[in-house]
């Protein structure tokens, strides 16, 4: 007896709407959001490399507030910078993840049950 191939399960991801999920395809979202949440830690991590830039490319009056203001909206984890975006979003993609994670465990754990009251075991 194996995982139903059109087996679903909803699943409340927050915001007030469930999305219902192909139970064949947990493993598949969870890799791709895995790769996704890697990428973000890598733009991030590439943000970063701005405060490097912090050396203004002219002497002239403005250039050294520009390189502030540039570092202070991309590097600093100030409300609306790059950086404060990339921690909402990487922890958003996390709280994805560790919910579809649970619904797998939760998923496997009740077939278990299944199969095994199925099988005259339970």
């Amino acid at each position: 007896m194996g995982v139903s191939r059109d087996a679903k399960v909803a699943i409340d991801f927050g915001g007030g709407g469930r999305f219902l999920v192909e139970v064949s395809q947990i493993d598949g979202l969870i890799s791709g959001l895995t790769e996704a949440r890697e990428a973000i830690k890598k733009i991030d991590d590439d943000t970063k490399l701005t405060r490097q830039m912090a050396i203004p490319p002219s002497q002239d009056p403005f250039s050294p507030d520009g390189m502030k203001k540039i570092i202070e909206r991309t590097v600093d984890l100030l409300p609306g910078s790059h950086s404060s975006a990339n921690v909402a979003y990487r922890e958003a993609v996390q709280s994805v993840l560790d919910k579809l994670i649970a619904v797998k465990k939760q998923y496997a754990a009740t077939e278990g049950v299944n199969l095994s009251t199925v099988e005259g075991k339970g």
